[in-house]
């Protein structure tokens, strides 16, 4: 058996205005914010409209979802946009759903969309240095350290790429 078998089942759906609730929340919570460039949402109407502006702020992109458990617990949100150094990955959870085998799964559902559907060649993750637990979840994914650049706020971010 694949040791992925084991991982839990989760979907992916398009972010609708029912999800600024959850958004709002995800964005609130300063450990979730640690490691990247974002500032919490002023409140549940600026977060229904960062989903509504999601077709605007991704025009080349690929899209933004809501992840599922498959008992419908919403998880976080993940994101394959396309842009000038190629196809990149991201991905949120609220804290209580960390270490559970979601973040990889995610990973691992986006991996297949850009491959599958979208027929890129790789995808990349751009990772704080310190967020261990983000590069062990692409590391699984196979995702290889590629270069360290800039990325907001953060000098030295790692870039991992997952070639198809």
């Amino acid at each position: 058996m694949d040791r992925t078998d084991l991982l839990p089942r989760l979907r992916l759906r398009p972010l609708g205005p029912g999800d600024a609730a959850w958004i709002l929340r995800l964005n609130e919570d300063p450990e979730v914010l640690r490691f990247v460039h974002d500032a919490p949402f002023a409140d549940q109407a600026a977060a229904t409209q960062w989903i509504m502006d999601i077709p605007r702020s991704l025009p080349d992109g690929i899209g933004r979802w809501a992840i599922e458990a498959e008992d419908g617990t919403w998880v976080g949100r993940c994101s394959l946009r396309n842009g000038a150094g190629g196809t990149a990955m991201g991905y949120r959870l609220l804290r209580e759903h960390w270490g559970k085998g979601y973040a990889t799964r995610a990973v691992r559902l986006m991996l297949e969309l850009a491959f599958g559907e979208h027929d890129v060649p790789f995808v990349i993750s751009t990772i704080h240095p310190d967020n261990q637990a983000s590069r062990r979840v692409i590391e699984k994914n196979g995702g290889r350290f590629w270069k360290v650049e800039q990325a907001g706020d953060h000098a030295g971010a790692h870039v991992y790429r997952v070639d198809r």
